[in-house]
């Protein structure tokens, strides 16, 4: 019987971070097994100057990854759940969606500046997200809008040496990372919902193995069902446009309170040429097929709306 699972992972310190999570939750519910980390240089690792959309959009940092998985070198795979492509590989599942933090994003910002709103005119505002750079020159068209790459620290590195005014980042990597952002001098202004919707997945941790393995049953003790439902919700929603990062695509799932809790989802698709937003919202009832349900209704609803979306 197997006793020791391999973990792969980036080998970036927040992909660490969050893997060493998933296996602090694994080793306190089986504590009879070895869990060890392997790391990992992915596609978007190795070039971390070229545009992520040149690249291939979603997948560039998770299929070098995925076919270590089908190979059997790894048993389990953890990643940032919105680097997930919107379909699993032939073979692989998402044995568990662990924790979903906030699902924001923030504006880092340098001194004197504190707020979107503080940022004067043609200010350098750092983001290699289609989504982000439409949603914030929706806000504020007069920005300068430039590429960026590079781990964490190098990114903050950019901002801090003036090279940016100020970049936008998720706020559950600045709180899982644990950034010391005001002693650099720096300012967090979280980025209002629903204004800046997220990218699908934002915020949530993904735990990819192979089907019907050892490591499929072990992960459904540390699966939050409600964090699955929204993600299947979400991702149905991605699947639909089969664009993944290569439109400015937003859209996020959330539950409301009270007795008779349903499931909410706002999906966005962004027109780069015309600012132009389709926004649709719906809601529905808990379980996973209903889920799926409603990310692919509101899919649908957008596009019977758009006529810009490329070949």
């Amino acid at each position: 019987m197997k006793t020791e699972f391999k973990i792969g992972t980036r080998k970036s310190k927040l992909a660490q971070i969050q893997t060493d999570r998933v296996i602090a939750q694994l080793a306190a519910a089986f504590p009879e097994y070895r869990f060890t980390k392997v790391l990992m240089e992915t596609k978007g690792d190795l070039d971390r100057k070229t545009d992520l959309v040149q690249m291939g959009g979603q997948g560039v940092f998770a299929k070098v990854i995925q076919e270590a998985l089908l190979a059997g070198a790894l048993d389990m795979a953890v990643h940032s759940a919105k680097d997930l492509p919107s379909v699993e590989p032939r073979g692989l599942m998402i044995g568990a969606f662990p924790e979903r933090l906030t699902v924001s994003d923030s504006l880092i910002l340098r001194e004197p500046y504190q707020s979107l709103a503080d940022l004067p005119v043609q200010a350098v505002v750092g983001t290699s997200s289609r989504r982000r750079r439409f949603q914030l020159a929706s806000q504020r068209p007069d920005l300068q809008l430039r590429s960026l790459r590079g781990n964490i620290d190098t990114r903050l590195e950019k901002l801090v040496s003036g090279e940016y005014d100020a970049i936008v980042m998720a706020q559950a990597g600045i709180k899982r990372y644990g950034l010391p952002i005001q002693e650099k001098g720096l300012h967090e202004f979280p980025l209002p919902l629903p204004a800046f919707l997220p990218a699908i997945g934002q915020g949530a941790i993904a735990v990819e193995c192979l089907e019907d393995s050892a490591a499929a049953t072990l992960l459904q003790a540390i699966d939050d069902v409600k964090v699955r439902e929204a993600l299947t919700c979400e991702r149905a929603f991605l699947a639909v446009f089969g664009l993944g990062c290569n439109v400015p695509l937003a859209g996020y799932a959330e539950w409301s309170t009270g007795t008779n809790p349903e499931l909410h989802f706002t999906g966005l698709l962004g027109n780069e040429r015309t600012g132009e937003a389709i926004e649709v919202a719906s809601s529905t009832k808990a379980g996973s097929f209903s889920a799926t349900k409603l990310g692919e209704s509101v899919a649908h609803a957008i596009l019977e709306q758009a006529d810009f979306l490329p070949e």
